[in-house]
């Protein structure tokens, strides 16, 4: 018995131990692509919701300066809201100008209400850049509203005329958060942008200040998506389009809304968070008083 257990001790000291490390990597990398693709498919699975819009535009000051704050020295501004009231976005050519805006996905962006298909194949992530991610805001903090999410990417926008504010239901952007749209015409025509906040708390996210692309070529809606991960498992979404969605209507080619750069500036700003600054929130809710959430 002796020899036997020399035999097989001296023939397991010739395999060496498997690298656990590169495997446990692999697998939490694996992990987090298929919550990623999860997430891209639960956004479209909210399409077939009905989406409330606010019909009104507003004009928003420089990049990183709020509405009421155009010309100003100095970053955002939580204070209250003034700006320009502009119209709302127009409806694309052959769409009539009632025609509700609405959430479209899909290859080439499928109709709300049509069978949503699974991500496409051809999406691709990768990592693209790493940013320094700043200390949060301090003082009172409330609960993020989608009103109050609203009301930060406003500020944070280049300057331009904003409408089409939609607060849209999707799993996709974790329970209870919000999920949000607007349009952005800086003078080219409106463009699509979504964002959502999300937060995983399994741990085996990417270092904060990372910042992933996915690029989805046949998908207009979801064309391109900036995710830059926070602390604490928080990530922000940041979906620039190639098209405007109507629902029932299909959709109708626009102009990207943001450079890459600009929506890693955007997603990657300290304020975003489950809880914003309370005048964040009181002015959101006053902004966005008409914005209604989804039935979906």
């Amino acid at each position: 018995m002796g020899d036997v257990r020399g035999r097989f001790t001296d023939d397991l000291a010739q395999h060496p131990a498997p690298p656990l490390g590169d495997l446990i990597e692999r697998s939490m990398a694996q992990g987090r692509r298929l919550r990623r693709r999860r997430r891209l498919a639960q956004f479209g699975a909210g399409g077939s919701a009905m989406v409330m819009l606010v019909a009104i535009g507003l004009a928003v000051g420089p990049f990183g300066v709020g509405a009421d704050d155009a010309g100003q020295p100095g970053g955002m501004n939580v204070g209250s809201l003034g700006g320009v009231v502009d119209s709302a976005t127009p409806s694309p050519p052959g769409v009539p100008d009632d025609a509700p805006g609405g959430f479209v996905d899909g290859p080439g962006g499928n109709p709300a209400g049509a069978p949503h298909p699974p991500v496409s194949p051809t999406s691709l992530t990768r990592v693209i850049d790493t940013v320094r991610i700043g200390a949060g805001p301090d003082g009172e903090l409330l609960t993020t509203t989608p009103q109050a999410a609203l009301e930060l990417l406003t500020r944070l926008l280049p300057e331009g005329k904003t409408g089409g504010y939609a607060n849209l239901r999707s799993s996709g952007a974790g329970d209870g958060m919000p999920y949000i749209q607007l349009h952005l015409d800086r003078g080219e025509g409106p463009g699509m942008l979504r964002l959502s906040i999300y937060q995983d708390r399994l741990g085996d996210n990417p270092a904060p200040g990372t910042v992933e692309l996915t690029e989805i070529p046949d998908n207009c809606v979801q064309n391109k998506m900036v995710t830059v991960y926070h602390r604490d498992g928080l990530q922000i979404d940041l979906m620039i389009s190639t098209c405007l969605s109507w629902e029932g209507k299909g959709t109708s080619p626009a102009p990207p809304a943001l450079s890459l750069e600009e929506a890693i500036a955007i997603a990657a700003n300290p304020t975003w968070g489950t809880r914003l600054p309370a005048d964040l929130v009181r002015s959101g809710a006053k902004r966005f008083a008409s914005l209604a959430r989804s039935n979906g």
